[in-house]
Parts: C-alpha cells; structure tokens; sequence
C-alpha cells in the first residue's frame, strides 16, 4: 500500500522527495487525474479540485471483543497544499447483522496518514491501532479505551524516522511484548519497554529506506525477522535477527521481485512450515501495466533465503497484497489491490487462487473492478459465514462479499462506515 511518486497540487517536488515518498503523492495524483477525468473543472478549463479524502489502506480484526471483525482504515483530508490532516476510521460489526457495519469512528493521528496496523500494544487483551503519518514524521499509537470495548484514547504520537509509510507489529526481541517496525527513510525499530506496557524506548533506525515493512521467523530459529520493500531499490530487503542478541539484525540481504516492489506480505503459501514472500510491484512510471506481484519462496534446504522470483501479471499499478484461503480448499490465496492507470476511474483487485495440484504456484488473476482507486486489501470473513471476504481501501472502506457456492467469487464492492 505505497506508491511511486508523483507531483502535488500546490507543491513542487524534487527527484529526492518523490523518491522518498511513494504512497501519498502517486496516490494523490491519480485521484486529482480521476477527479479530472470526471469532469471537475472551471469555465476557463482551468482544474478546480474540490476537497476529498484518500483512504490508504484497511486493516480487519475483532476491536471491540465480541468475536466479529471489525475494520480500521488509514485516511487523509486533501484541501490544500501539505502538511494534509490524517485520521484512522474505526468500523465496528454490527452485533446483530452479521455483514453490517455500523458508521465510522474517526481518530485524529498526524498528518498524511498512510497506513494503519492492529495488535494488543499493552496486555490488555484488547487490540490496539498503529498509524504511520508520512509529513509529521510520526506514528500515532491508538489504545482501547479498556471500560468501552471498541473505543480508543486519544493518540498519542511517537517521532519516527522521515516519511513513515509503513508498520508492523510484532514480538521483536522475544520478550512477550509487542514493538514496532516503521517503514520509512531509515527502516525504524521501537522496542516496547516491558517494564512499562505499552510504552516504547526511542526509534532504532536500521539505515535501510523503505515503503513497506513485514514482520515473521524467516529462517525458523524462533526469532523475528523483518522484511522491506522499497521502490527505488528495486528490489527486497531481507533482515534475519542475530542470534547474538535480541532485537538486533545480521547485515542486509537482498533478494529481487519486479518493478518496483511497493507492498510485502509474509506467509507460508506452499505449506512446508517456512514463511514465503508476496510483494506488490508498481510497475513503472510509464508504464502501470508493468505492475506485478512477485512470489518468493523460501528455500527449504537454506531457511531464510529464497528461490528466484515467480512474476504475476495483475490491473494496474498494485499497492497491497493480503492473503487467506478464499476458496476453502486449505491453500493460501493472494488478492491484491490496484489503483489504475491515469485513464482508469476505477482500479481493481487481483485475486489469485493457488493451484491445488502446484504448492506456491498460483492461477493467473481474475481482475474485479475497484470503485476508485484500491490502494490497500485485508482478507476476513465479514459476515460470518465462514467464506473469507476482501476489505478495500477504496474511496473509504468497501467490502467484496463472497458468493456462496461460487469458492473465490465475489459480490461487487459495498461500501461501508458511511
């Protein structure tokens, strides 16, 4: 759920700061492009763009304790030239309506807000959000408020490295609590102080630019590694833990998927115990259709390293990628999230099924229209009928529900939290 950059409306942007900054500005461009292409525009053919809000990614998890996955979307308010206020959107399941969803609860975070994350920060069996700010050069750590289930204190803001795009959370240092990796300049760890729940000790910059960034036992040691992406480097940055100390990380690996890798997810897709990579591929400037998502298996007789690069064809210029078994048939299956070429009001989201008789290989992507722009996807089961559905990111939160007796098929895009 990041991007190659593009030019802001009232601002010029250098060759650096394009770089370094892949979700927000493409993003932007490509909704004032649509925005354009609507029609939007004054009598002297000069562009009026009107306010609006660009929802960057969608997460899916039970907030509120009652069993039922909720939502979380990232969003950011475009009126003007940057810094742009950032909120999360809280979307909580209905307890009676299975598949219903009741209106959004709208966070104040920072500015620019780009991804958003879900886990329990704290011990308290209530899961927590995590919000990367891109132009406030922050994280926005979201607490349940633990009397109101579902509810959340105000944010509270922690300084990370330039141009956050990205986080994850996971167990680190193998304490039993959670931290925080941030995608941003410099790839920014913050280890939780478990003398004090919930609380973090200032960021550890790893030096390593990135857009996206995944936590998982790679090499099957028992510790945490991480993965990055990063689209100006063309390729994806593999960091294995030391087993000299915790929380720390042997020297930089790197492994090649396509043109410009912009979204990683960690999973077991062949199903021999070791985690694999999918990333989300941009493609290039010129050509969106250059987008892809790239398999990496790992390699059993090498834990931690990984096979040659398998390319998929999806829409495009694709964001994110999430996975879960959409087809009941045991396998993990990818969707990914694509915002459209310049030209394309609506964007799409690739689904692909995993080949039952290949493991790790999968069917070539069936391509379901988005509504705008899909800029990130979740994987859950939304209406509680045991079929995984797809969250998009996509002109707010919208959900593809999946067809019953039809496995991998879905219903067109509802939109939700409205």
């Amino acid at each position: 759920m990041t991007q190659f950059a593009g030019p802001e409306t009232g601002r010029t942007t250098s060759t650096k700061d394009r770089l370094a900054r892949p979700l927000y500005l493409a993003s932007l461009l490509i909704a004032v492009c649509i925005v354009l292409a609507l029609g939007a525009c004054g009598s002297d053919d000069s562009a009026v763009i009107p306010p609006f809000t660009l929802t960057f990614s969608v997460a899916a998890g039970d907030l509120d304790g009652d069993g039922r996955p909720d939502l979380a979307s990232a969003n950011t308010f475009i009126a003007g030239p940057p810094p742009h206020p950032g909120h999360v959107s809280v979307i909580l399941h209905s307890q009676s309506f299975p598949g219903a969803f009741g209106g959004a609860m709208n966070l104040d975070v920072g500015s620019d807000t780009a991804m958003v994350s879900m886990g329990d920060l704290n011990g308290d069996n209530l899961m927590d959000l995590v919000a990367a700010n891109d132009t406030s050069a922050s994280i926005s750590i979201l607490f349940q408020n633990s009397s109101s289930p579902g509810t959340f204190l105000a944010a509270q803001n922690l300084g990370v490295g330039p141009h956050p795009n990205g986080v994850a959370i996971g167990d680190l240092n193998g304490d039993g609590h959670l931290d925080i990796a941030v995608a941003d300049s410099g790839l920014s760890v913050l280890l939780q102080n478990a003398g004090a729940p919930g609380t973090f000790f200032p960021p550890i910059s790893l030096g390593i630019f990135s857009s996206s960034v995944g936590i998982g036992d790679l090499n099957a040691d028992g510790r945490a590694d991480l993965v990055a992406t990063a689209t100006n480097a063309g390729n994806v940055s593999i960091l294995l833990q030391s087993p000299a100390g915790a929380g720390s990380f042997l020297p930089l690996q790197t492994v090649a998927a396509g043109v410009q890798p912009l979204n990683v997810a960690i999973v077991d897709l062949n199903a021999d115990g070791l985690l694999d990579l999918a990333i989300a591929n941009l493609g290039t400037p010129a050509d969106p259709n250059t987008a892809s998502l790239s398999v990496l298996l790992n390699n059993a007789a090498s834990p931690g390293s990984f096979l040659a690069a398998t390319n998929y064809a999806t829409g495009a210029r694709s964001q994110s990628v999430s996975f879960g078994d959409l087809n009941g048939d045991g396998k993990a299956d990818l969707a990914v999230a694509n915002a459209g070429s310049f030209g394309d009001p609506h964007g799409s989201v690739s689904v692909f099924l995993q080949n039952p008789g290949r493991p790790g290989t999968f069917s070539p992507a069936v391509n379901r229209p988005g509504t705008s722009q899909p800029l990130g996807v979740a994987i859950a089961d939304l209406n509680g009928d045991n079929l995984l559905d797809i969250a998009l990111a996509d002109d707010g939160v919208r959900i593809l529900f999946q067809i019953p007796g039809q496995p991998g098929n879905f219903q067109s895009p509802i939109l939700v939290g409205s």
